[in-house]
């Protein structure tokens, strides 16, 4: 880019230009309802939020709303270092949020912000490059978004940290390209060859030769690929986008459906042979699939194995299989599988993980409808809907309401989620929330569409 990059401040005043002067930006805790009361336009007392009658005035009451939340999240996070790998994690979901926004708006600032953080975290990670370890081998000086948890193993890289950032910067080059803006090109020239060539090579015994093209590609790529299915789906994106945006030096294509169908493939059976089993059968993940069950009343739903191969007999927590759902939204959306799938999914989500007689807006911990403890969480407090699963209501009503009815709620303060619940609480979830809500209701949001 050609300007000058702008701090978080500087964003703020671009989008608070976005909002009508007499509805002003509140800049608040999100702990003040009553702030966010008098300043936000109200809708049609006695009714729905997802009425009808109050979908105009909902989407008028959501712009303001993101960006009073957005304000708050930015001047709280002033000196955040875009080069620390769980910043960068977190900042997925923030170039989620803003490029939901341009979708709902059609305003470029919301574009202008994510393009201005994405650069900005190249450049801090290229800034700080570091030694990459593989197996206590030193394999080069790298950029690095730093992760203390794996200094000792990586010299502080981290593919979960890593490609969950990358599968957000990939979102933003992808629209830039669309509006033929040149920065999309150093951001793919980025995540390709300072990250993913990073890690396809960081094995010695793995050459160009191996990963560029022939049989044992597949092969290659599972051997240096952290085995947890949630690193692998982050990577499928990525390959979707690299792909879609016109890279050919890898066969991002078939990685991308050896990995879909590794992992979205409906599994009737534990014994049902993998796909790819005649091929790399020693690669085959435990976890691969999707376990194909059944409701009482006959609903058909599937049930999503532990990111964990070696815990795969156990449900998937339902904050990490957002990826799966947003691997299976991304692959539907580009012809990779069929809405078995997405049925399948969003009955998982209606009939398991969504449980409104506890509560309007309450999701169980887990996948398969059980709700214990998840990582120091009670019951109904790690159910985390907003960067994955919150895709599926543009493949059903009955979740467009309520995603539509939960993004009113949290500009009310909440009150209808559960207390502690991590759907209002992290970092990112109410801005998500109400950025999703908002290109719901545009007239020109595209729901289906990714990014």
């Amino acid at each position: 880019m050609t300007r000058c990059l702008p701090c978080e401040l500087h964003i703020l005043v671009s989008l608070a230009a976005l909002v009508p002067a007499t509805l002003g930006v509140p800049v608040r805790a999100q702990t003040s309802p009553a702030t966010c009361e008098t300043a936000l336009p109200g809708l049609i007392p006695d009714l729905p939020a997802s009425a009808a009658e109050n979908l105009p005035l909902l989407y008028q009451r959501l712009l303001p709303a993101f960006a009073g939340d957005y304000g708050t999240y930015l001047m709280n996070h002033q000196h955040r270092d875009l080069s620390d790998g769980m910043t960068v994690y977190y900042l997925r979901q923030e170039l989620q949020a803003l490029t939901d926004m341009w979708r709902a708006t059609g305003n470029e600032a919301y574009l202008d912000a994510a393009a201005d953080l994405t650069l900005r975290a190249i450049q801090a990670a290229t800034d700080q490059r570091r030694p990459l370890i593989w197996r206590e081998e030193h394999r080069g000086d790298w950029p690095c978004f730093f992760l203390e948890s794996v200094q000792d193993q990586t010299g502080g890289h981290s593919q979960l940290c890593d490609f969950q950032g990358c599968a957000g910067f990939l979102n933003v080059a992808c629209i830039l390209q669309q509006l033929q803006r040149p920065e999309w090109e150093p951001i793919t020239d980025f995540v390709e060859h300072q990250v993913i060539e990073k890690w396809l090579y960081c094995n010695p015994g793995i050459t160009t030769g191996d990963m560029a093209a022939g049989p044992d590609s597949a092969r290659y790529l599972l051997a240096v690929l952290n085995t947890a299915r949630d690193v692998r789906e982050h990577f499928a994106c990525i390959c979707l986008d690299l792909h879609r945006l016109g890279r050919r030096d890898y066969p991002y294509d078939a990685w991308a459906g050896l990995l879909i169908e590794l992992y979205l493939t409906p599994r009737y059976d534990p014994n049902q042979p993998a796909p790819y089993q005649d091929k790399i059968a020693d690669c085959i993940p435990a976890n691969w699939g999707l376990f194909v069950r059944s409701t009482p009343e006959g609903q058909r739903w599937l049930a999503i194995p532990n990111y964990d191969p070696a815990r795969w007999d156990e449900p998937a927590d339902t904050s990490h299989a957002n990826r799966v759902a947003w691997l299976a939204a991304k692959a539907y959306a580009e012809g990779f599988i069929g809405p078995d799938v997405i049925d399948g999914l969003v009955n998982t989500f209606r009939y398991e993980i969504w449980t409104p007689e506890n509560g309007p807006f309450y999701f169980t911990n887990y996948t398969d409808g059980s709700d214990g403890e998840m990582d120091g969480l009670s019951s109904g407090r790690g159910g985390n809907v907003w960067f994955g699963w919150h895709r599926l209501a543009s493949h059903d009503d009955n979740l467009k309401v309520l995603f539509l009815d939960m993004a009113y709620d949290l500009t009310t303060g909440g009150r209808n989620l559960p207390t502690g619940a991590q759907n209002k609480s992290m970092l990112n979830a109410q801005t998500c929330l109400e950025a999703w809500a908002a290109r719901l209701l545009a007239k020109d949001g595209q729901p289906w569409k990714f990014p």
